[in-house]
């Protein structure tokens, strides 16, 4: 077994005792949500959409994501993304997710179920499969949780991301002609265990409804991910 699968196994097992109260963190108050959209933004022009669409019955939640993007250096496509995933909890507990992405022409996919145990999830994903504790959450930005995840699931791939989270500020951000009272944070995430690298992201939670209003990052050119429209069931 090499170091860094054993790194991994060491971390999982403290998350595991440090964190058990993750997998059950509550997503029951986007029970109320219809659907969240975010524009897509790259140096200031609108290149796609990221669109959340929520279904409750019963004690079942469905959340649907839909993403399409493409990005342009130059007159060339340099990131080209197009996907579509479903995330299922049943009494506010992830159960199952399934997502299939197409980005610069290459097929990505991640299929994730709880197994019988409920103490972790089975993974096949085209970067990742294995088992993983299901203290560990799908890295999708309309769950607030994530911002208090120290590894999440890629939603395109299945892989490992380690992040750190920082609260920075309280600020006031304007979307149009809305003001917002937000938390500002930031998130340094990394691929692997050891990595130095690491990328960073800044996060606007609404204090009021608890939805992540902005997200930004910088690669090769200036990322913002903007609520544009959220709508409720009456």
């Amino acid at each position: 077994m090499g170091n860094q699968v054993k790194k991994i196994i060491i971390i999982f097992f403290l998350i595991f005792l440090i964190y058990p109260f993750f997998s059950y963190s509550h997503v029951n108050h986007y029970e109320k949500l219809k659907k969240i959209e975010m524009d897509v933004l790259r140096n200031g022009k609108k290149i796609g959409y990221n669109k959340y669409t929520f279904k409750s019955q019963n004690n079942l939640l469905v959340v649907k994501n839909e993403i399409n993007f493409i990005a342009k250096l130059i007159g060339i496509n340099l990131l080209d993304v197009s996907g579509s995933s479903t995330e299922t909890f049943k009494n506010g507990k992830l159960i199952k997710f399934k997502s299939d992405t197409i980005q610069n022409k290459k097929k990505k996919y991640n299929e994730l179920i709880l197994e019988e145990d409920k103490k972790s999830f089975k993974i096949k994903g085209s970067s990742f499969r294995g088992s993983v504790p299901s203290t560990v959450l799908v890295g999708n930005w309309w769950n607030h949780n994530i911002l208090q995840s120290k590894v999440i699931i890629s939603p395109l791939s299945g892989s490992l991301k380690f992040q750190e989270v920082y609260f920075l500020s309280k600020q006031i951000l304007k979307i149009k002609n809305n003001n917002y009272n937000t938390s500002k944070f930031k998130i340094l995430m990394k691929k692997n265990i050891d990595d130095k690298k690491k990328e960073e992201f800044n996060v606007w939670l609404d204090d009021k409804s608890k939805i992540i209003l902005k997200v930004s990052y910088s690669n090769f050119g200036e990322w913002e991910y903007i609520v544009k429209n959220i709508e409720k069931f009456n």
